[in-house]
Order: structure tokens, then C-alpha cells, then sequence
């Protein structure tokens, strides 16, 4: 079944279920097709209803669609219809807000086509680190962040005994040990990771309890617990503590934004200029005293 069939099937079978008539004695409006709702003066036409109609809906679904999509129409004449008769002259007067906000639109829409024309994203790594040095102050930490090693493994996995040494040993062959076991074994792991994270993102890795965060961090090197069948371990690699300068790789990301975004301000504000100086050579824009 074609849409414009499935449509007029519809409209005619909602027509019916209704009791209404009133349609019968419209006539078709020239290259709109049947009307199949009205609203005062205004009409809803069949071929509307074609351009928006979903491909591959049960007929049920169909009748449903339709009967929506012009309740909802109907609601939105009503009130239009309402408003214009309850609302004074002076409360309608929208001419200069609808003026404002095209023109808002425009100046939008050619400032990101002159930026995008023109924008160089590329930050070099000197000049995030340059950025970092001269706005050392704006970047404090918040929070208490960490790096980290850390293993889960079930408490009855073979040989879970032996995991805290090699955990804590410097040897390479150890480490390959732990991490053929930790593949093996572990429920989750990162034994490599140099990111840094918030504590609040260390104890969801640990089930750690604490009051005093930064008393934890100064005095535990190595954690080792057990909790619901679990034994953790982890090494607090490095940490730095909230109100301190936050560590340059900690903040890169946000420093590349601010740049680019600082770039993007600095297109603008030389277009506005380059426009107001060539209107002024070609005397396109002129000042009288």
C-alpha cells in the first residue's frame, strides 16, 4: 500500500469513526490535494501529511500517527487563534524581536563560517605548557588526585598468596609474572596507566574507607584489603593534594580548548574590525558631528 493511498485510507476511516462530514463540502485547494482537518480559517492537507508520515508502519499504528499529528496541529491553531484575539495590539508587537533574532542568526551563522574558514586548531605541546607556566593560579587543584597501580583478583584464584610480592617487586621478570597472572586472574586491573585520577575515582576502583584523604595518601605506599570476595592491591604511585597547582598533563585538554577557543574570540574580533575599516575606506559607513 503507497502512502498517499494509505493516507487517504486514514483520513477517511478517522472521518468516519468521527461522524464528521463538514469536509464533503470543501473543495480541494489547487496542488494542496484534500483537506483533512480544519482550524477556523486554516486547513491541514493530505499532502502534509505525506511529507511526514513514517514508511513502515501496521495500519493501527498508521491511524494512530495521523490522529496524533493532527491533534496535535489543531492544538497549536487553537491557541495561534486564541492568542490573536485575546492578546492587545500592543502585546503582539513581536516585529522587532523576530528582526533581532534573524539578525542575532546571521551575524551567527557568517561569524562561524569566517572562523571555520580560517581556524587553526593545531596547539603545539610548548604552547600548552606556556599557557600552563603564565596561568599557574587558575589552575589549583579542586580535588585530591593520585596515580596508580592496582590489581582485583577473587580471593580463592590459585596462588593469590603469591601476588603481593610480586606486586610490590621492581624485577622485569616479576612484573611479566603479574601481568601473565593478572590476564589470567584479575577481575580488573592497571599496572601500567600513568593517569592521573581523583580519590573519589580511586575508591571506586577500592572499596577504601577513609575521613581523611589526605592522611591516607601521605601514609599508605602499598594497599592490600579483601572485601565481598575480593582481595585488592594498589600502589599510590604519586599524589598531590586540592589548593595545589594541578600537574600540567592533568589540565593539557583544558588548556587546548581555552587556546583554540582563545583563537576563535581573536577571528571574531578581527573580522568585526576588518569590516568597520573597509566600510569606513569605501565610505560604506559614515559618522556625523
Amino acid at each position: 500500500m503507497n502512502k498517499v493511498f494509505r493516507i487517504a485510507l486514514i483520513a477517511s476511516l478517522l472521518f468516519t469513526a468521527g461522524g464528521c462530514d463538514f469536509f464533503q463540502g470543501l473543495e480541494e485547494e489547487e496542488n494542496k490535494g484534500p483537506i483533512v482537518a480544519r482550524v477556523y480559517d486554516s486547513y491541514l492537507y493530505q499532502s502534509e501529511l505525506e511529507d511526514i508520515m513514517p514508511n513502515g508502519l501496521s495500519a493501527d499504528d498508521s491511524i494512530s500517527f495521523v490522529q496524533n499529528y493532527i491533534n496535535v496541529w489543531a492544538k497549536n491553531e487553537l491557541m495561534i487563534y486564541k492568542a490573536e484575539f485575546n492578546l492587545t495590539e500592543e502585546q503582539k508587537q513581536f516585529e522587532e524581536q523576530i528582526k533581532n533574532y534573524r539578525n542575532d542568526l546571521l551575524k551567527f551563522a557568517y561569524q562561524q563560517k569566517y572562523v571555520d574558514d580560517r581556524l587553526d586548531t593545531s596547539i603545539s605541546d610548548a604552547q600548552v605548557k606556556e599557557y600552563y607556566e603564565a596561568h599557574l593560579d587558575n589552575f589549583q587543584l579542586k580535588e585530591n588526585i593520585l596515580q596508580l597501580r592496582y590489581l582485583s583478583v577473587p580471593k580463592d584464584a590459585p596462588d593469590v598468596d603469591k601476588v603481593s610480592a610480586l606486586f610490590k617487586s621492581s624485577k622485569a621478570e616479576d612484573q611479566k609474572a603479574l601481568l601473565d597472572y593478572a590476564l589470567s586472574f584479575a577481575r580488573s586491573f592497571s599496572l601500567e596507566d600513568t593517569s592521573w585520577i581523583s580519590f573519589n575515582e580511586f575508591r571506586q576502583l577500592l572499596p577504601i574507607r577513609t575521613y581523611n584523604q589526605q592522611d591516607f595518601l601521605a601514609q599508605n605506599k602499598f594497599v592490600e584489603m579483601e572485601a565481598e570476595g575480593l582481595v585488592y592491591f594498589a600502589e599510590i604511585k604519586n599524589y598531590k593534594i586540592k589548593d595545589n597547582p594541578s600537574p600540567l598533563i592533568y589540565v593539557e585538554d583544558i588548556i587546548r580548548k581555552t587556546l583554540v577557543n582563545k583563537r576563535r574570540l581573536d577571528l571574531i574580533a578581527e573580522l568585526e574590525k576588518n569590516l568597520l575599516s573597509d566600510a569606513l575606506k569605501k565610505k560604506e559607513f559614515e559618522t556625523y558631528p
